[in-house]
């Protein structure tokens, strides 16, 4: 249990490095920078390595180009600029939403049956998070609204969304159509990583806000974090514990980034945030309690961005 909390702590502690590194660099280019870097690495490992499909099937392309503008560009890009202006607490609590919209879309898309359970933990998981949605501070409402919803409110929902739906694409690519994990990985982390290069050149007239060195630093530190050493203790403890209980961990993160927020940026955790945090939870427990006892699908395990 001890590295099932030391993980999600640390997931938590991505949104903090996320938001410091917004001090030195513009949104876009911090996301071209880290998945570019990250997709060569990988690329460059399956080219070397040689027992690694090294090249996407042409039937699969489609499938590809989705993982790459769901999965890594408009995510990323997203919740980059949406950090610039609200609480990393606000920004992992929202991410819990993720499962959420994972079972929405196989409802809509695949027919998968809901259970009276599974519905509602996701009414009570959605509705729950209308509380912290509606506590806008001003820096949020100085960007602009649309409605009661502050634009960098959206810019989350849409990532977490858009994320969401891209794991169901990472499955049938990994599960039905045979695709190795590796390949989608850094293909996706390479394009998307470009097609962000590609975004900051156009909308931001300045990529580097501070000293370059410490950006550099900051930007190898989080591939480290978060890809490689988060990613493999995830990955080692789905072999030893349930998705069920990994899902059911995540409530750390939200609570870790809300932590690590005040100590570091100081930032204020009003009521909402905690109301918030209580029902979504008790809409996941809802979900997976209902889930718990239906054996016949087995659990994904959990989705979280990085």
């Amino acid at each position: 249990m001890i590295l099932i909390v030391l993980l999600y702590s640390l997931f938590g502690f991505t949104f903090t490095i996320a938001k410091i590194s917004l001090q030195y660099a513009s949104p876009f280019f911090i996301v071209a920078s880290r998945m570019t870097l990250g997709g060569l690495g990988i690329m460059t490992y399956i080219y070397f390595s040689k027992k690694i499909r090294c090249y996407p099937a042409k039937t699969d392309r489609y499938l590809h180009a989705q993982l790459t503008l769901f999965g890594i560009f408009l995510p990323y890009c997203a919740r980059a600029w949406a950090l610039q202006y609200v609480t990393t607490s606000k920004a992992a609590l929202l991410f819990n939403l993720a499962p959420f919209f994972v079972a929405l879309y196989s409802y809509l898309l695949f027919k998968e049956k809901l259970t009276i359970n599974k519905f509602i933990g996701l009414l009570l998981g959605f509705f729950g998070m209308l509380p912290l949605l509606l506590s806008g501070t001003k820096l949020e409402d100085m960007v602009g609204m649309w409605g009661s919803f502050s634009f960098p409110e959206i810019a989350l929902l849409i990532s977490v969304a858009s994320f969401s739906y891209s794991m169901l694409i990472m499955q049938k690519l990994i599960k039905h159509r045979d695709c190795p994990p590796l390949l989608a990985n850094g293909l996706s982390m390479l394009t998307g990583g470009l097609m962000a290069l590609f975004a900051s050149y156009f909308a931001e007239p300045q990529w580097i806000k501070g000293n370059g060195y410490t950006f550099i630093a900051i930007l190898v530190f989080q591939v480290i974090l978060s890809n490689i050493i988060c990613s493999q203790m995830q990955a080692h403890l789905l072999k030893k514990h349930s998705a069920t209980l990994m899902s059911l961990a995540n409530f750390l993160t939200p609570l870790s980034a809300a932590l690590f927020g005040w100590l570091i940026f100081g930032e204020k955790i009003t009521w909402h945030y905690f109301v918030s945090f209580i029902l979504v939870s008790m809409g996941l427990y809802i979900y997976y309690y209902g889930s718990f006892f239906n054996r016949r699908k087995k659990q994904p395990p959990p989705i979280i961005l990085e």
